[in-house]
């Protein structure tokens, strides 16, 4: 009796049970990407200076140049490291949605795609007897 049960046990698994297991999959390796990225700290420190590098207030007018020069040049630094970290950490989270849709559509043909497969197996089978 226990093994009559199996496909429907397995059928009610597959599409009422394991959406809440797919759902936190994909959100945990969403914040994993995030997180690896730094994106959220990366945005709010977007125009900060390149490693906290900056120059010092000097003596004179060729002192405020300089201090404004270098951190002018740290700043722009930062500002394209950071935007091409978070550049790349968004292409990876839109790589990653994609395949995880893929895999969705995949998670809910397979079960109808095996019977179809039999199917159509056995009725090669059957033609090359015949």
């Amino acid at each position: 009796m226990h093994l009559l049960q199996l496909p429907s046990a397995y059928l009610r698994w597959h599409y009422v049970y394991a959406w809440a297991d797919l759902l936190r999959i994909y959100t945990s390796i969403s914040w994993f990407l995030a997180t690896l990225f730094s994106l959220r700290i990366l945005v709010s420190t977007l125009f900060s200076p390149w490693r906290r590098l900056s120059e010092h207030t000097g003596r004179g007018s060729t002192g405020l140049l300089g201090k404004l020069i270098i951190n002018t040049l740290t700043r722009c630094f930062g500002f394209v490291v950071r935007t091409g970290t978070v550049l790349f950490g968004l292409v990876s989270l839109c790589v990653w949605t994609v395949l995880f849709s893929l895999c969705f559509i995949a998670w809910v043909a397979l079960p109808l795609l095996a019977p179809a497969l039999l199917v159509i197996g056995f009725g090669g089978m059957l033609a090359l007897i015949t």
